[in-house]
């Protein structure tokens, strides 16, 4: 009982905290109604920042225990965002990382399987085959026949060792846990769907998924759970459009989705410009969460709203010296992942000039696969 009612006076401070901000943001939001805002203004300052952004990150990788511990996903970084790029300097830099990257991971994912076959390496070394396929880099046979291998070995339950839930455990997932497991079943799925392996049947892929998301009621902010719900939804829409990999987004996939980001868009802005210290838990997330909601909306390739555009106002605000983004009362984390997100999500939101769509074959081929997945589930419906 006391529990509950502390996580009732916390509920209720944290809305008392966000009313008050949400008052202070229309004040501020009236004094620029007469000034006009558009991307062509930011156009050179975001690329400017974006290039620092980019430095700074390779050169934190530059330490092989630093990437080794973000993994794959650090190719991610660079390369989801260069594919993007028009021809020229910009995206012959963003290439030449992520090949490097690409080729210091192999070698050290090489190594590592003299110790097993394990289910954290087979999720590195499926990505590390995306990312040779992407890149146009010169396929080792033996990176091929270990994820083979790794998959075989899980004798037919290879989503519910790999996920840790089986088909009818889905039910039970956290919203976390459901957006962990999505990104899961993306990664061992689309090397099938995009012909990159020969792998056992999946107990359940995206298609089954998405349906459990669905079920699921939207949790708006700022009520308690919201943040799992925001970032699960995020996660919905990077898996329809294979992480920007195929470009614009559709409205029509799921209307209530991209309605949920746009609130949510609204009541970060309002925490981000809060001065009240019942936002101050919440502020040290903001880089993040403005980031992806404004890099989802952008995806949908509308005339973007007012909001978005001073979201990437700000976002531009929060770029330090050395070229990382912070977010308002936050510390540096230690994490190496943590410590490059914010600023891996403020690059991607800040590519105001972007292909749609974007070149990649596998990406379009995925994208076809999910939207078709979505569509037979009904997605495009709101939740009951």
């Amino acid at each position: 009982m006391e529990s509950f009612q502390e996580d009732v006076l916390d509920l209720r401070k944290t809305v008392e905290a966000f009313l008050d901000a949400a008052e202070e943001l229309e004040a501020q939001q009236e004094d620029l109604e007469e000034e006009l805002l558009g991307f062509d203004e930011l156009s050179d300052e975001a690329a400017v920042a974006c290039d620092r952004a980019y430095e700074a990150m390779f050169a934190y990788l530059h330490d092989e225990e630093r990437l080794w511990a973000v993994g794959e996903q650090a190719v991610g970084i660079f390369w989801d965002t260069g594919q993007l790029e028009p021809a020229g300097p910009r995206r012959d830099r963003l290439k030449s990382m992520a090949e490097t990257l690409t080729r210091t991971l192999s070698s050290r994912l090489k190594l590592a399987r003299a110790s097993g076959i394990d289910n954290e390496w087979l999720f590195e070394a499926l990505g590390e085959l995306w990312f040779f396929q992407e890149l146009g880099l010169a396929l080792e046979p033996w990176l091929t026949e270990a994820c083979e291998e790794g998959l075989r070995g899980l004798k037919g339950k290879v989503m519910e060792e790999l996920a840790g839930f089986s088909l009818e455990g889905l039910k039970s997932a956290s919203c976390g846990e459901l957006c962990d497991t999505l990104m899961q079943v993306w990664t061992v799925e689309r090397s099938s769907v995009c012909g990159l392996l020969n792998t056992p049947p999946l107990e359940y892929g995206v298609r089954e998924v998405l349906a459990e998301v669905r079920r699921r009621p939207l949790i708006l902010p700022p009520k308690p759970g919201f943040y799992h719900c925001f970032y699960l939804m995020t996660h919905v829409v990077y898996t329809l459009n294979c992480f920007n990999g195929h470009l614009p987004n559709r409205r029509s996939d799921c209307p209530w989705l991209y309605a949920y980001l746009e609130c949510c868009l609204e009541f970060w802005m309002t925490v981000a410009s809060a001065e009240t210290s019942g936002m101050s838990a919440l502020q040290g997330e903001a880089v993040d969460a403005i980031a992806e909601a404004v890099d989802c909306l952008r995806g949908l390739n509308e005339s973007c709203s007012q909001a978005t555009i001073r979201a990437c106002r700000w976002l531009l605000s929060r770029q330090q010296a050395d070229g990382f983004f912070v977010s308002p009362n936050s510390r540096r984390p230690e994490n190496e992942y943590d410590h490059l997100h914010p600023t891996w999500t403020a690059a991607a939101a800040l590519q105001l000039q972007r292909q749609a769509p974007g070149p990649s074959r596998l990406c379009a081929c995925w994208a076809r696969h999910a939207r078709e997945a979505a569509s037979e589930v009904g997605f495009s419906q709101p939740p009951a």
